[in-house]
């Protein structure tokens, strides 16, 4: 995604994801975008430290992705099927406490 437009000329600056908790450190840094991966490894928690946290809705959630050619195959099949279970949803439960949210 491109910025096309500053008009408060905020100074914005690319880290790599895994970066940015400890980017936060830095008082020159006032806020970050963070994937709930990264943030849950430090303790922030999206629904108790989060400025804002999208909902499952939202176009920019983690996906599974294939090729065209491969998105029929079994196996892509039986990933998808093994993945959107109770048993998975349950286990990022207690992973994450309650802030991914399962999009299927």
């Amino acid at each position: 995604m491109d910025i096309v437009n500053n008009p408060k000329r905020l100074k914005i600056v690319e880290i790599e994801a895994p970066q940015l908790t400890r980017a936060l450190d830095d008082r020159q840094i006032s806020l970050a975008i963070i994937n709930t991966t990264f943030s849950s490894q430090v303790g922030l928690s999206p629904s108790r430290n989060g400025l804002f946290v999208e909902d499952r809705h939202s176009p920019y959630v983690n996906i599974f992705a294939s090729r065209i050619d491969n998105k029929d195959s079994e196996k892509v099949k039986n990933l998808v099927k093994a993945y959107q279970t109770d048993e998975v949803a349950a286990a990022a439960e207690e992973l994450y406490k309650g802030d991914a949210v399962k999009g299927w």
